[in-house]
């Protein structure tokens, strides 16, 4: 248990930007998500990936402006087939960061932090933007002649358990049922 522990310490302190020794301007910031990364949020379903951030920062007297940027890929399991397959992901987004006692007053794209606050942990926000990238299905590209990505092995199995739909309109018992209605 210890060992976990230490794990997620570790994986929260890669996503971290300390901003309090920063002079006011334009300063960038880059991150790569390794595989405890994908091990920590399982509900991405990745079974890995390559993926970058790159985090362009304005510090102004007042507040933070972050230019966020996500490219790479996820190996995801495919809907139709279930191989694997590498899904391109890309993100572009920008998050404001205010400071203030009241918290309640930010959104998605504006934090509201303390004015003691010397750091912003990005590890939910970066897994957030990843989890918008992916879309509700999740299947293998088309080929480049317009044939299915897919397992064909496992398309054939598919195709040979579905039915036609034709023949359940030509069925006579349905023929009575259409009479009803006259």
């Amino acid at each position: 248990m210890h060992d976990l522990k230490q794990v997620k310490l570790k994986l929260g302190n890669q996503y971290i930007i300390s901003f309090t020794g920063l002079i006011e301007g334009e300063h960038s910031f880059e991150f790569d998500f390794k595989q405890e990364f994908f091990d920590e949020y399982e509900l991405l379903n990745a079974r890995s990936g390559n993926l970058n951030a790159l985090v362009i920062l304005y510090k102004k007297t007042n507040m933070l402006s972050l230019d966020v940027s996500l490219k790479g890929y996820l190996e995801v399991q495919c809907d139709r087939c279930l191989d694997f397959f590498r899904l391109p992901i890309q993100y572009q987004g920008e998050l404001v960061v205010k400071f203030g006692e009241d918290s309640s007053g930010g959104n998605d794209e504006i934090w509201i932090v303390p004015p003691g606050e010397h750091q912003l942990k990005l590890q939910q926000y970066f897994y957030e933007c990843i989890g918008l990238c992916l879309p509700i299905s999740r299947m293998h590209p088309d080929h480049a002649d317009g044939t299915s990505g897919c397992n064909e092995d496992m398309l054939r199995r598919l195709n040979s358990h579905s039915h036609d739909i034709h023949e359940e309109e030509n069925d006579p018992r349905w023929n009575k049922l259409k009479d009803i209605n006259k």
